[in-house]
């Protein structure tokens, strides 16, 4: 019989509940708790009958440590005391603790904190603090080279040719939906393959690391991709099928949580891997870029006489006097402001599109808008 507390015993006999045939029973029993109890009964041997040939048992079992992914723990009391108590450490700085203290484990297997609430010492990735922070050198137009761990949420993505997105937590990517449905494209996006690369600068490195692949991938309902004029809802998010292992190369980016973000005259930045100067090019690029008053946009657009939809669910940046050098392959890259309250770097845009590569203004998604919904998304609930 085996037995552990909170569950019914298990009675194993002979052949008997044998997944495998064997003598004796031969079955897989898996314990949720730190302990479980094995008693054998034989019967005696007896005048009037035959002895069995079979004698005593053999038990096969295996300890499996709880998986505590990104960090570990501390013993904080005496090692095979009744009641363990653990201090979880996460590795810093692209992992934290989630929940903070110490914690109990009781023989039924389930951590609880001091409140004896139950609790799973979690290590989650930190969002928006590169280890290798770009310089916030004095405003500058045009686009510059960036290092190696200046933007480690930057992805490179090949779908219907190059793109870009960002990456939160550990295994998403934020990107632009026409990225993988393009506007006015006779394209159909069956068994179409989404790649994702991460964790380097250069584009030859990057194809060297290997692709990630996308388990699945999530479109906004308002995306429109058949109506070219009107770009509203578009983002997307991919989720990779595993988890990204987390370093100074490779670090999620946060996501926004107020309006301030967009005030007028913020300077922000955008990477990609876009067009330069008529040519594709191998190296990640930044420029800076400086959020535009929303009334200068509407009176741009005007002027040029373009009918794109400017829906509150998008913000403009840049001048109408400077040359905009976020260009084509730059899309689904994310506009990155630093948040002076929170002291990390927010993703509050999504290059999504504008008139050519001149001068002039881009206009992104809207991040804040969207929320809401990429959380549902990334929690499994929509």
């Amino acid at each position: 019989m085996i037995s552990t507390r909170g569950t019914d015993a298990i009675w194993l006999c002979g052949q008997h509940a044998s997944s495998l045939e064997s003598t004796p029973g031969h079955r897989e029993f898996v314990s949720s708790g730190r302990s479980l109890r094995l008693t054998f009964r034989a019967h005696s041997p007896s005048q009037n009958k035959i002895t069995h040939s079979h004698k005593g048992f053999l038990a096969l079992y295996q300890a499996v440590a709880v998986n505590q992914p990104n960090g570990d723990s501390e013993a904080v009391t005496t090692p095979g005391a009744d009641c363990p108590r653990i201090q979880n450490h996460c590795q810093d700085p692209y992992y934290e603790a989630k929940q903070t203290g110490t914690f109990n484990c009781p023989s039924l297997g389930t951590w609880k904190d001091r409140q004896d609430k139950e609790q799973v010492p979690q290590c989650v990735p930190v969002c928006g603090r590169p280890v290798i922070p770009i310089a916030q050198n004095p405003k500058t137009s045009g686009s510059s080279p960036a290092k190696l761990g200046n933007f480690p949420w930057q992805a490179f993505t090949s779908i219907y040719g190059r793109g870009g997105g960002a990456l939160l937590g550990d295994r998403w990517i934020l990107t632009a939906a026409h990225t993988i449905y393009p506007k006015d494209s006779v394209y159909l996006r069956k068994n179409k393959s989404v790649e994702v690369f991460l964790g380097h600068t250069d584009v030859d490195e990057l194809l060297k690391l290997g692709n990630h692949p996308v388990r699945r991938v999530v479109v906004h309902p308002d995306y429109r991709q058949h109506e070219s004029h009107n770009f509203n809802g578009d983002i997307a998010l991919l989720e990779l099928q595993h988890s990204v292992p987390l370093g100074p190369n490779l670090l999620p980016v946060c996501l926004p949580d107020n309006e301030t973000l967009y005030h007028s005259g913020l300077w922000g930045y955008v990477s990609g891997f876009g067009v330069e100067m008529g040519w594709l090019t191998t190296k990640l690029k930044y420029s800076q870029l400086p959020v535009a008053p929303r009334e200068a946009c509407e009176a741009w657009l005007h002027q040029k006489q373009r009918t794109e939809v400017f829906s509150d669910n998008m913000f403009c940046a840049g001048d109408e006097n400077q040359v905009n050098s976020v260009c084509q392959g730059d899309s689904g890259s994310v506009y990155v402001v630093w948040d002076n309250r929170t002291l990390h770097w927010v993703a509050t845009g999504i290059v999504s599109w504008g008139i050519g590569c001149g001068k002039g203004y881009g206009f992104y998604t809207k991040v804040l808008s969207y929320v809401d919904w990429i959380k549902r998304v990334m929690d499994g609930k929509d």
